[in-house]
C-alpha cells in the first residue's frame, strides 16, 4: 500500500503544480496587460469643429446718458420728479422753473426703463407728453426708456 499511497502523493503533487503553473499563467498574463494599459500613450483627442463665423457677444450698455424730463404747470409753485431711481420722490429732484409755467430738469441714467411721475405743488401728475403710460402700485405713471 505504500507505493499506492507514493503513486496518489506524487500525483497530487502534478496536479497541484499543474494549478499552480495554469495559476501564474494567468497572472503574468493580466500583470502584462495592466502595464500595456498603464504604460500606452492617450490617443489624441478628437478634434471639435469651431464655427466659421463665432457670435459677436452683444453689447453691454454702460453708458450714463442725461434725459430730460419736462412738463407745463402754469401757476405751479414747484414741481419735482418722483421715479423709481430716486426711490419714488424720497431723495427729491426739483425741477427748474422757466418762464409761462415750463419745468425742466435732466437727469443721468444708463440704459433701461424708468416709470415716474411729476409731483406738481405735492399732486402726483402724469406726463401729458410722453404716451407710454403703465399702471403700477394701483396708479397710472409713465415709463421712459433709455437706449
Amino acid at each position: 500500500m505504500s507505493e499506492e499511497k507514493e503513486e496518489t502523493n506524487h500525483t497530487s503533487m502534478i496536479l497541484a503544480l499543474l494549478i499552480l503553473a495554469v495559476c501564474l499563467v494567468v497572472l503574468f498574463t493580466a500583470g502584462k496587460d495592466y502595464y500595456e494599459t498603464v504604460t500606452s500613450k492617450p490617443a489624441a483627442a478628437a478634434a471639435v469643429p469651431q464655427p466659421q463665423n463665432p457670435p459677436k457677444p452683444a453689447p453691454f450698455d454702460t453708458e450714463i446718458k442725461f434725459r430730460k424730463f419736462f412738463i407745463t404747470a402754469p401757476g405751479a409753485k414747484q414741481v419735482s420728479l418722483a421715479a423709481d431711481f430716486n426711490d419714488w420722490g424720497k431723495t427729491p429732484i426739483i425741477l427748474t422753473p422757466y418762464s409761462k409755467g415750463y419745468f425742466e430738469t435732466s437727469v443721468a441714467l444708463a440704459a433701461g426703463e424708468y416709470k415716474y411721475i411729476f409731483l406738481v405743488d405735492g399732486k402726483e401728475t402724469q406726463d401729458t407728453v410722453n404716451k407710454d403710460v403703465v399702471e403700477f402700485n394701483g396708479r397710472q405713471v409713465c415709463v421712459k426708456t433709455v437706449k
